[in-house]
């Protein structure tokens, strides 16, 4: 039987104070004077905790995979998640980190309406079931316009102000899709960190129904109340799906592992998918990084670095990717 970071392997590319002014500060970079601040910030109805590095003209944010946040909660919680990226790309940008409700040292947060058994049973069997946006105008929850808005206001209390680079990793790049839709103007660039895609989850259980169906419940069993449900995952989704055509102009890098040592199914669908999101801007560029797996950040954080700072080039200079 496998154990749950082994489901979590296999399925990875799905997967302190009130008030921002009072942030802690320490000095973490003494040779370059950039000093940190870390703390919980009051956004309205929960409180986010956040670090932030760094000065620039261009915003950097980090928004992590499934179950992690400033540490990788899920796989190593002694791990900083974006700590050694972060720390050198705020020698040139500001950057900011965080965990979303539910993590970390985050307030929990509240959970959207669960879809109906039904439902659910007909989309992670690849069927369609209906999509109304209209009811995520109203309340909150833990899908990717929740989190989007999350991370807004999260970014509108610490000051940290627009063009935002988005880096997200995983699960996170449903969000990233979402923030671009609801604030176009704050989106300088998006560098995605082996990212999911909009129908990760049924492709994720067609795949296992082929090469292994024995891990199936344990793979959907992993969505739980704290960083988002099953129901959550599928409508985040749902609503990408339905987001248009809002990357079309924004600089788009993708970075995927060239082998995550998954077997030759599960490159090719893998590498099928990203292929597609290159589609979604005219200015994407796909790059494969050599001897890491899902966490890139962690085995060869230096293609993170690299990618970040040319966005920042093109942030700065105000051109396109070519």
């Amino acid at each position: 039987m496998l154990k749950g970071k082994s489901v979590k392997k296999l399925f990875s590319a799905l997967l302190v104070t009130v008030l921002a002014g009072s942030l802690s500060s320490v000095n973490v970079m003494a040779k370059e004077n950039i000093k940190s601040k870390e703390g919980l910030v009051n956004i309205g109805d929960k409180r986010l905790n956040a670090k932030i590095m760094g000065h620039g003209n261009v915003s950097v944010v980090f928004d992590s995979g499934y179950g992690d946040g400033l540490y990788t909660y899920s796989e190593d919680p002694t791990f900083e998640t974006w700590g050694t990226v972060q720390a050198e790309i705020a020698k040139r940008a500001k950057t900011i980190a965080y965990d979303r409700a539910g993590l970390g040292l985050s307030d929990v947060g509240q959970n959207r309406p669960s879809l109906s058994d039904a439902d659910i049973n007909t989309a992670i069997n690849g069927g369609e079931i209906p999509f109304d946006i209209s009811i995520f105008n109203k309340g909150t929850g833990k899908t990717a316009i929740d989190r989007a808005r999350d991370l807004h206001a999260l970014l509108d209390k610490t000051k940290v102000k627009a063009p935002y680079i988005l880096v997200v990793h995983s699960i996170s790049m449903l969000e990233a899709v979402e923030f671009a839709k609801l604030y176009p103007k704050d989106v300088a660039g998006i560098v995605s960190v082996d990212g999911s895609w909009d129908t990760v989850t049924e492709d994720a259980v067609a795949w296992a129904k082929v090469e292994m169906p024995e891990i199936i419940d344990l793979f959907l069993g992993q969505f739980t109340a704290a960083d988002g449900t099953l129901s959550e995952e599928l409508q985040s989704e749902l609503q990408v799906r339905h987001a248009g055509d809002v990357l079309r102009n924004i600089p788009f890098t993708i970075l995927h592992p060239s082998d995550e040592g998954m077997g030759e199914s599960y490159q090719n669908m893998t590498n099928e998918k990203m292929k597609e999101w290159t589609n979604w801007s005219n200015y994407s560029k796909e790059i494969l990084v050599p001897n890491t797996g899902h966490y890139i950040m962690k085995d060869n954080p230096q293609y993170v670095i690299n990618a970040i700072n040319d966005m920042i080039k093109i942030v700065e200079n105000k051109g396109k990717c070519k």
